[in-house]
């Protein structure tokens, strides 16, 4: 069977190893002469009809096959043995510097072959690395990745918990996004609420005031001034505590409309995240079909699949129903 799980951790691993850093240290190296006699350390990773490409101390570096003399698959630094090579290359050389065309193609084939085995030294390492890396930053990412998923898995999460269904997917920077303007909207109208619950709070106790004590107070002041003095006193302070009702009246409506609208935003998060957990996780779950060599789809566990259609008999068109069961298994 082809499993598609295997071809997305397969392209994990290809995405790392392009976007992590290429170090190889100094596991193996070729011996590049050059005909003025320098000589340099390094891998040949790549080459096109004029020029190879070297890997020295982790840098690429491009040389001209027109400067090189012999290219010797190992690292030799025992100088008898690189002057007998030395001197044997230049006697295939022609009086313009150059190899004949049989000794060109025989140079080309040979760095050819050496290119695909240090590129597949290079990924051995690289997937070394990256499952060192996996088992020590994250010990259940196999168990993640090969677990029987569900597109409804996700949105329960996200339920019970805004973001949680995200961040189970490994959307950690939607989750966040969307956990923390929840939280704030959610803040917001509780603040909000408060605030128009002690407003109204003040306004029924200011109203108490006018109703019960200020006759009391206004009698008294009634009877200490002269009627006119007394007269333009209750008149001013009821006036101050009519624009004061007024006042926080505005205010608790004000608190109150911000307050559903902070409500409202908090309702509308809610259900985004709801609706991303959802679609994000009809994708995040696909993971579980798998074709088989007949291109059918199948997902881990029991599958089902019934058909109906014609079948030869003796010559007679029939048509049969049948149904099978199939149990599959993700390895």
């Amino acid at each position: 069977m082809k499993f598609n799980i295997h071809s997305s951790v397969n392209n994990l691993f290809l995405l790392l190893l392009l976007l992590s850093p290429l170090h190889i240290g100094n596991l193996w190296a070729e011996t590049i002469l050059y005909k003025n006699g320098d000589r340099i350390y390094g891998t040949v990773i790549d080459q096109s009809t004029d020029k190879v490409i070297v890997l020295k101390d982790d840098k690429k570096q491009s040389i001209p096959k027109s400067l090189i003399l012999k290219i010797i698959f190992k690292d030799v630094k025992d100088e008898t043995e690189i002057n007998r090579i030395v001197e044997a290359e230049k006697k295939k050389l022609n009086k313009e510097g150059k190899k004949t065309e049989k000794e060109e193609q025989l140079d080309t084939i040979l760095l050819e072959q050496m290119i695909k085995e240090n590129s597949y030294k290079i990924v051995q390492k690289r997937l070394a690395l990256v499952e060192k890396y996996l088992e020590e930053q994250d010990a259940s990412w196999e168990e993640y990745i090969t677990a029987k998923r569900s597109p409804w898995d996700p949105v329960w999460r996200a339920a019970i918990l805004p973001g949680w269904g995200l961040s189970h997917m490994r959307q950690n920077g939607y989750a966040r996004t969307y956990q923390t303007f929840f939280v704030l909207s959610l803040l917001a109208y509780v603040g909000l609420d408060r605030a128009a619950h002690d407003r109204s709070d003040k306004y029924k106790e200011k109203t108490n005031d006018l109703i019960f004590k200020d006759p009391l107070i206004y009698s008294q002041v009634n009877a200490a001034l002269p009627a006119a003095t007394a007269q333009l006193f209750i008149q001013q302070d009821q006036i101050s505590k009519l624009e004061s009702l007024n006042s926080l009246k505005n205010q608790e409506h004000r608190y109150s409309a911000d307050g559903n609208a902070a409500l409202g935003i908090t309702v509308w998060i809610y259900a985004l995240q709801l609706a991303h957990s959802y679609f994000t996780g009809r994708n995040w779950a696909k993971h579980n079909v798998i074709e088989t060599p007949s291109g059918e789809s199948s997902s881990a566990g029991f599958n089902f699949k019934n058909t109906y259609g014609p079948i030869a008999a003796g010559g007679a068109a029939m048509r049969e129903y049948r149904s099978e069961v199939r149990y599959v298994t993700l390895f």
